[in-house]
């Protein structure tokens, strides 16, 4: 039996559960082994029964959010210095000569695209379409700005040209990365953009189901794959939502993933609160004592939830727009409000409001009346409504993560 490793960055919740689902499927043909830096969420591997290795150097909860923080835009720094980067190679080498995989899964685990190729295994990178390089060369539109008007469309339209163009010349790489693959003799893609490219790239999002997207030939469509964590709806969710069915109140479930923002969170639930409905909302992790205060007894927080089981009890969501949460609001039939905190969020967003199942908000736009009129219309426009039902059917046959354990599994033979 081979081994397969997966490495996700175990800081990043759906990178992590993602992993999870794809190993559930694999398990039975190959040994499935996890790697990973951060113990934020590595209890969610080992929960799933999973052999994991904890590498170094550590990956503190401080420089996590300093990661989101850079993926956000919101910061020029991070902590991948070449001493960093130099040690997470020689860490991943070594267990590579432990466990001897056949091939490696990331998701965005940089270190692995110079880890992997020194050590001549196969690399899957399972990830989002958004920006990458086929991605960048077909769209027509980026959301840069939300709404449809004239001025939003120009500009869409606009930095989907400056920026293929920009992708098709910039080969920049962080100094640490470009050194330490010199040093190991792995030569790294020219563009910047194709740096990221495993040599299997397993595409889970929804972009291929809707638009006529072409890959090359290293990619693959799989769709989606998102969370299905094992564990109950607990009691008080089911009694709140009974409450709210019986009192005519609208469920509306908030979830802002692991990559959220504190000031977007109060933000949202300080509008519900002040909204006839009834809230379900995992964002324990983002809140401070003191926080709930004044929000109501329709307001009910939570650490982790099993969104994957609550579709029959919600009527709208509220998420941040990350793969995973996006995925979930579309199985669960049901239009959401998606407020987009990076580029790749945005995009998950756009496909779904370009549908007409979901309204998209940035950050500076989620608040005040425009955030009020996007909850009032997820929950009581019949056409949203409509759509959204309409893309769950549409996806109701696909299996990303049995895809994607499927190629991986003939990637593992083939290379045997």
């Amino acid at each position: 039996m081979s081994t397969v490793l997966f490495a996700p960055e175990t800081f990043n919740l759906a990178e992590t559960t993602r992993a999870v689902e794809v190993a559930r499927h694999l398990r039975d043909r190959h040994r499935c082994v996890f790697a990973g830096y951060s113990e934020r969420y590595a209890g969610v591997v080992e929960d799933a029964g999973f052999e994991y290795h904890r590498l170094s150097p550590q990956l503190t909860d401080a420089q996590a959010d300093q990661l989101i923080r850079f993926d956000q835009g919101r910061s020029p720094n991070h902590p991948f210095t070449e001493d960093v980067v130099r040690a997470r190679v020689g860490s991943e080498r070594e267990l590579n000569a432990l466990v001897r995989p056949a091939a490696t899964v990331i998701g965005s685990t940089l270190s692995q695209l110079v880890s992997a190729r020194a050590d001549g295994i196969p690399l899957v990178h399972v990830r989002p379409f958004a920006y990458s390089w086929p991605h960048l060369r077909q769209a027509r539109s980026l959301p840069l700005l939300d709404g449809r008007g004239r001025l939003a469309g120009a500009v869409n339209a606009g930095a989907a040209v400056l920026l293929r163009e920009a992708a098709r010349y910039t080969s920049y790489k962080p100094r640490g990365f470009a050194r330490v693959a010199r040093e190991y003799g792995v030569a790294l893609p020219r563009r910047t953009v194709e740096a990221l490219d495993g040599d299997l790239n397993l595409i889970a999002s929804i972009s291929g189901f809707l638009h006529p997207y072409r890959l090359p030939p290293h990619y693959r469509w799989v769709g989606p794959i998102y969370a299905r964590l094992d564990r109950e709806v607990p009691p008080q969710v089911t009694l709140a939502a009974g409450r709210a069915r019986e009192a005519g109140r609208p469920v509306v479930y908030f979830a802002m993933g692991s990559s959220g923002r504190r000031d977007i969170v109060l933000r949202v639930l300080g509008e519900l609160s002040r909204m006839p409905v009834t809230v379900l909302a995992p964002v324990a992790h983002y809140l401070e004592p003191g926080d709930l205060e004044g929000l109501g007894r329709h307001v009910h927080v939570f650490d982790l939830l099993p969104a994957h089981e609550l579709g029959g009890l919600i009527d709208a969501s509220v998420i941040h727009g990350g793969e995973g949460t996006v995925q979930t609001a579309v199985a669960s039939g049901r239009p959401f409000v998606g407020i987009g905190l990076q580029m790749e969020q945005r995009s998950n967003i756009d496909d779904c409001v370009r549908f007409g199942s979901a309204v998209g908000l940035t950050p500076a736009r989620a608040r005040g009346e425009r955030l009020r009129r996007a909850f009032e219309a997820v929950l009581h426009d019949p056409g949203l409504r409509a759509r959204a039902e309409e893309l769950r059917d549409r996806l109701a046959g696909t299996d990303g993560a049995r895809a994607a354990a499927d190629h991986v599994d003939a990637l593992v033979r083939g290379a045997g």
